[in-house]
């Protein structure tokens, strides 16, 4: 029988990260960026990937300005070659890689009838096959120590149907249908795999869009919290499933969308 891992000394909080290595991709701007502070504020070294340098340079120093530890890596998540060096670079560096945070996503909006395949697979290799291969290129180590966590960030649209956005939306959908597959498979070696599924954050982007008062009304109209969230908000959720006081969940998804999905 399988028992409860004890790599964590009773003397430490159950939510802290201090001595763990966490890697997130996309972690230079939006969601990935809330994530990457959180995590340096509870504690983890934080390897910040993405492909823009100067972007992921602000996230790490930020993490570091208040006071965490933070290290850049740069490689695409769409090349599986990028992949495995960035992997081996951070656990050359850093060290041993204790959780992966996928979190590298494009959208692409088009009707579907204009949606070339072109469009259909890069929104596919981006949003889910990384996600895989980024799983596939660290869980070797993980198993090996007999530990891990790996947060696959999946959206409250991989649950509903959105016009003009079918490859995001199945892309999504994908993510939690992998996540379910490493969970059961890693299990046993001590490894948990979950997905965190945000509605609406307040990024760049969302926030140009709340700037049209139309758009604002009918969005806040759909979601009973009556407002977005905020990226340290999916942030204390990255900490707690990256934290030893997740241990025992895997395979789920948790949606963080004020309630928008179960409205209807």
């Amino acid at each position: 029988m399988t028992t409860r891992p004890a790599e964590v000394p009773k003397s430490r909080p159950w939510h802290s990260l201090a001595g763990r290595i966490v890697l997130v991709t996309g972690a230079s701007r939006g969601i990935g960026r809330g994530i990457a502070l959180a995590l340096g504020e509870a504690g983890a070294t934080v390897a910040c990937a993405a492909r823009s340098a100067d972007e992921l340079e602000a996230t790490a120093t930020r993490i570091r300005d208040q006071g965490g530890d933070a290290r850049t890596f740069r490689f695409d998540v769409t090349r599986t070659g990028d992949i495995e060096a960035g992997v081996r670079s951070v656990e050359e560096t850093v060290g041993p890689i204790d959780v992966l945070v996928n979190n590298a996503g494009v959208v692409s909006e088009k009707k579907t009838v204009d949606l070339t395949d072109a469009d259909w697979a890069l929104t596919l290799d981006t949003n889910l096959t990384s996600m895989f291969r980024c799983a596939r290129a660290v869980a070797p180590a993980m198993i090996a120590r007999g530990r891990g966590k790996i947060i696959n960030i999946g959206s409250m649209w991989g649950r509903v149907g959105v016009p003009r956005h079918a490859a995001y939306c199945v892309s999504k959908a994908g993510v939690e249908a992998l996540t379910r597959c490493l969970a059961v498979e890693w299990a046993r070696h001590g490894i948990q795999v979950n997905c965190l599924a945000p509605g609406y954050v307040s990024t760049d982007f969302n926030r140009q869009v709340m700037t049209d008062e139309r758009l604002r009304t009918f969005i806040l109209s759909k979601i009973p919290a009556r407002r977005i969230a905020e990226p340290d908000e999916v942030g204390a959720l990255a900490v707690y499933l990256a934290s030893s006081a997740s241990d025992f969940m895997t395979g789920q998804t948790i949606l963080l969308d004020g309630g928008q999905t179960i409205a209807g």
